[in-house]
């Protein structure tokens, strides 16, 4: 093989062994039943020809697949993206705007200041208001649960306006959760419907019926998961079936369970927001991984007793710990969030790599993201593990900060662009904020660390 060509530069860097704990979900190892379903994909790349269906009109075997997913999930539609949840946030949020009085009257839509950039690209493209729900953050700069209270506050004041629609993320990156039944509930009163951005949270579903069916006989489970908000009242859920799940990049659902929104609405808004030439590959996937989900109770269940053990072994360390959310709501234990006494997050991530083989999803200031799924198996696990003992038993870190300065000229600017660093995609400063003393020296730690600052004009 050609060692300019892309596919070479992957294989080789999956050849040297490094360790996946970040998406995609399938962690480059999916169970051997979708394995030999998708194992010619090339065979499988077919387009809109007789027998094959069509995504944007379906009516035979998609719409079967589709339908069979529909009863998984127990919604009025369930539609696939092979866009990513990017393609659902976008297509969801128009289809609210659109089945409101959108066209007629100035529109407001109502956003969890932690949302992706996705929906700050959808407010602008439909030129709507936001009105922004605060969240907090803790001091390891991991985001809080959306407050009801918030909420119901935001709407006595905007009460008058055209609330097209209320978008939250739920759970975040970090695993944290809102009370999503509550929130829907209060503005459902006000006839506003509520889209969930689930992209993190597509495994919930089939965790919530493993423990069902397994915790009568084993009590082995004591991690509080939560529910999807599928079940929870949302009238729009949209999930990222390849950060969690065996499937892959690019694939993903959209829930649609409500009669607050227009079915056709969503799916002209769906047909303009996706491809005209959707992959059967990806839709091939994601039957695959929901049909393979929808009856594989005993491997996720082993999966949770590597996860349990895996965290309750880490609890032993003395300067590196897990972190987790207690608010009643649940927490979803699949993601690890490691922080450290001694090291930084960044730093930490980058120890993982070069002297483990071991790359982790996202590192911040004071943690690091490992992104754990159905894929990992024990021995993940305990490379994962030992990997974090040695370097608390072993490591002394002393620190040599990059050089890189921010420029001053940006201090008190007006930020342009969304600035934010990638992953995840949620805005540090939004476009049309002041980048102030605070926001300046965030962003210089960034820099200083190594980490690319998107969104900062020249």
């Amino acid at each position: 093989m050609n060692k300019n060509f892309l596919a070479y530069k992957l294989k080789e860097y999956v050849s040297s062994g490094i360790l996946p704990m970040h998406m995609p979900g399938h962690k480059r190892k999916v169970p051997k039943e979708i394995e030999e379903m998708m194992t010619d994909i090339y065979e499988m790349d077919l387009t809109e020809v007789e027998g094959t269906d069509n995504l944007h009109d379906a009516t035979g075997i998609i719409k079967d697949s589709m339908e069979f997913t529909k009863n998984i999930y127990k919604t009025n539609k369930t539609y696939y993206l092979i866009n990513g949840s990017s393609c659902g946030i976008l297509a969801s949020i128009r289809a609210c705007a659109f089945t409101g009085d959108y066209k007629n009257k100035k529109s407001y839509i109502i956003v969890a200041d932690n949302a992706h950039f996705s929906v700050y690209n959808a407010v602008e493209l439909l030129d709507l208001i936001p009105i922004y729900v605060s969240i907090g953050y803790n001091n390891l700069g991991i985001a809080k649960e959306c407050d009801a209270k918030s909420v119901k506050a935001l709407l006595e004041i905007n009460k008058e306006k055209n609330i097209v629609a209320a978008l939250f993320t739920s759970p975040t990156y970090e695993g944290v959760v809102s009370d999503i039944q509550l929130i829907a509930k209060t503005l459902h009163e006000y006839d506003i419907p509520v889209i969930v951005d689930e992209a993190h949270g597509a495994h919930l579903t089939y965790i919530e019926k493993t423990t069902k069916k397994y915790v009568d006989l084993t009590n082995t489970y004591d991690m509080e998961f939560p529910s999807s908000a599928v079940s929870l009242g949302a009238d729009i859920v949209v999930q990222s079936l390849h950060k969690t799940l065996p499937s892959l990049t690019q694939t993903a659902l959209c829930h649609l369970k409500s009669k607050l929104i227009d079915e056709k609405c969503l799916e002209e808004s769906l047909h303009i927001f996706e491809t005209s030439s959707p992959s059967y590959v990806f839709m091939a996937g994601i039957d695959a991984c929901i049909r393979y989900m929808s009856k594989s109770y005993a491997y996720v269940s082993h999966y949770l007793k590597s996860l349990k053990s895996f965290r309750e072994k880490v609890s032993s360390c003395k300067s590196i710990h897990l972190w987790e959310e207690n608010t009643g709501l649940g927490y979803d234990f699949t993601k690890l969030v490691i922080y450290s006494d001694n090291i930084d997050g960044i730093t930490l991530a980058n120890i993982l790599r070069e002297s483990y083989n071991i790359e982790t999803e996202m590192s911040r200031p004071r943690f690091v993201l490992a992104y754990s799924t159905v894929c990992d198996s024990e021995d993940d696990f305990d490379r994962l593990y030992k990997a974090l003992s040695d370097i608390d038993k072993n490591f002394v870190y002393i620190e040599h900060e990059s050089t890189s300065n921010l420029d001053e000229k940006y201090l008190n600017k007006i930020a342009k662009k969304n600035i934010y660093i990638y992953p995840p995609g949620v805005p540090v400063i939004k476009k049309g904020d002041i980048i102030d003393r605070a926001g300046f020296e965030l962003l210089q730690e960034y820099i200083k660390k190594g980490k690319r600052v998107y969104g900062l004009d020249p």
